[in-house]
This record gives C-alpha cells, sequence and structure tokens, in this order.
C-alpha cells in the first residue's frame, strides 16, 4: 500500500482513534492524583461528553430523515446504555486499583468473551482454533499477574473491577449489533450514552457530595482533555476510518492500542513497570486477541463498528 492509498484507506483514522483511545486510563490515572474519586469523574465525563455527541450527531445527520424507534428498540438502547454504564463504572474502578497497564489488558479480552459467549448461544463448543486462542489469552493475563507487577501486589478487588468492565463491555458490543444498522452508529451512539448519563445521575450523583464535584483547575483540564481526545474525538474519527477501511487492516491496527498505553503508562507512571514475564503476557494476549479479530474480519467482508 502507497503512502497516498493509506491515507484515503481510512487506516489513518482508524490509527488515530486507536492513539487517542489509548490515553483514556493515562488520563484516568492523573485526574485521581488531583483527590477527584471515580464517581465523580465519571460524572464530569459524562455530563461533558454527551452534549457534545448530541450537537456533532446532529450536524452529521443533518440531511437524514430522523429515525422513528419501536418500544423495543428503545428498550435496547436503554439496555445497553445500562451495559455500558456498569462497563464504564467497573474499568474507571480498576484504572484505580490496578493502574492504566494492567486495566487496559484486562478489558482487552473482550472480544474473546464474545467468542465464548456465542457459542452459549449456539448451544456448541468452540472450535479448536477458537479454543485455543481463548486459552492462551487468559494465559498471557495469568503471566501478567506474576510476582514482578507493583511488587507481586494485585488487587483481587481490582482484578474483579476488570473483569466486570470486559464481560459488560463484551454484552454491550453484542447487544448493540441489532440497532447498528437500523439506526447507524452515530444516532446510536448518542441515545445510548444519553441512558448512560441518566444512569450515572440516578446512581451516582446522589453517592457523590457537593465538595468531591468541585474539582481543581489543572484537574478540570484533565477531564476536558479526557471528554475531548479520549473519548468524543475517537468515536467519531474511527466510524469516518471504518467506514473507509478494510475491516482486517483495521483489526490489525486497533491491536496496538494496548501497547500504546501500556509503553506511556511505564514512561509516566513509577509503579508500572512490567517485568520479563509480564511483557511475554502482554505479547501472548495481543497476538490471541488478533488472531481472532483477524478470524472474524475477512478482507472482503464491510467494516462494522464497535
Amino acid at each position: 500500500m502507497t503512502t497516498r492509498q493509506w491515507w484515503h484507506s481510512g487506516l489513518v483514522w482508524v490509527a488515530v482513534a486507536t492513539f487517542a483511545m489509548a490515553f483514556k486510563g493515562i488520563f484516568a490515572r492523573i485526574i485521581y492524583q488531583y483527590q477527584v474519586p471515580v464517581n465523580a469523574l465519571l460524572i464530569w465525563r459524562f455530563c461533558l461528553a454527551v452534549p457534545l455527541f448530541w450537537l456533532i450527531a446532529r450536524w452529521i445527520n443533518r440531511h437524514q430523515p430522523p429515525v422513528r424507534l419501536s418500544v423495543r428498540q428503545w428498550a435496547v438502547c436503554a439496555f445497553t446504555g445500562a451495559l455500558f454504564f456498569v462497563s464504564a463504572w467497573c474499568d474507571f474502578h480498576a484504572i484505580d486499583a490496578l493502574g492504566a497497564s494492567i486495566s487496559r489488558m484486562v478489558l482487552y479480552l473482550f472480544p474473546a468473551l464474545l467468542m465464548l459467549a456465542q457459542s452459549v448461544e449456539q448451544r456448541r463448543l468452540p472450535g479448536p482454533r477458537q479454543l485455543a486462542i481463548f486459552l492462551v489469552a487468559w494465559m498471557g493475563i495469568g503471566m501478567l499477574l506474576l510476582p514482578g507487577w507493583h511488587g507481586g501486589d494485585i488487587s483481587a478487588l481490582g482484578l474483579l473491577y476488570g473483569f466486570g468492565a470486559a464481560l459488560c463491555y463484551a454484552a454491550f458490543w453484542r447487544t448493540s449489533q441489532s440497532l447498528m444498522k437500523p439506526l447507524g452508529s452515530v444516532r446510536f451512539n448518542q441515545l445510548s450514552n444519553t441512558f448512560t448519563l441518566l444512569l450515572m445521575m440516578a446512581l451516582l450523583l446522589p453517592t457523590v457530595s457537593a465538595d468531591d464535584l468541585v474539582v481543581s483547575l489543572p484537574a478540570f483540564g484533565w477531564i476536558v482533555l479526557l471528554v475531548l481526545f479520549s473519548t468524543v474525538l475517537p468515536f467519531f474519527v474511527l466510524f469516518e476510518g471504518l467506514s473507509r477501511a478494510n475491516a482486517a487492516e483495521a483489526g490489525v491496527v486497533s491491536m496496538f492500542g494496548p501497547v500504546v498505553t501500556v509503553s506511556v503508562a511505564i514512561m509516566v507512571f513509577p509503579d508500572e513497570q512490567l517485568g520479563l514475564l509480564q511483557w511475554c503476557g502482554v505479547i501472548l494476549v495481543l497476538l490471541s486477541i488478533g488472531a481472532l479479530t483477524l478470524k472474524k474480519a475477512a478482507p472482503a467482508s464491510p467494516a462494522k463498528d464497535a
């Protein structure tokens, strides 16, 4: 592929979105250092992001006819919003408990969980290749948890948060597919995130004091950066990239998101250092999930948003 073809293929957009999303855990850890509670950060994040999703979606769909949703579609939107709420809540607690690197690697297991869920739905065992991919991915996570990471001290609660985030995100991705085609990814994201925000207001806001919501100016600056650079921008850039890119090639490019997170975390946070065995675990997870992504995304098939 020539440089000109690369720019027009959409892969550059996928690469930019992957790079931006990789900083979510980095920004969150920095914000936590300003004594911002997890629930307060989540409330700020969605309160700032959802209005932007509505404004940008309205501009993108300005020439499109309005879409009427059935009662069932509204219910599915609400359910996906609830799944994303739980996934985000678990994910940001995992970042707080485990750090940016290991929480990102655990979340990256969600395609393997999707494969397992599909096998359960079809009432059949995974094939030998799928089973090998699944086992290698979990072997990699096991190596990440070996002594040598954070002095060998791993929070069991943090791991539960991480696995909960991956499980709920897999369920969110699976459930959302029924709405992607009739609504389009932009409208779906707009509505689903609105339900997530409503749940944040109903369930998290009562648990946060007014003092916790008052953040320092530097902390607010990092929150704005998290919202713009690692929440809103990546979605629309990824939407543009996937509309142009080959699905298999886009999958390969997106594999490097966890690599960016781990590399930057090591440079920024002194307590996030990996030993040789942990690096081997990272490589195993990347290779296994990459193999699964390539298997599911045939070169001739149209790309789909996650």
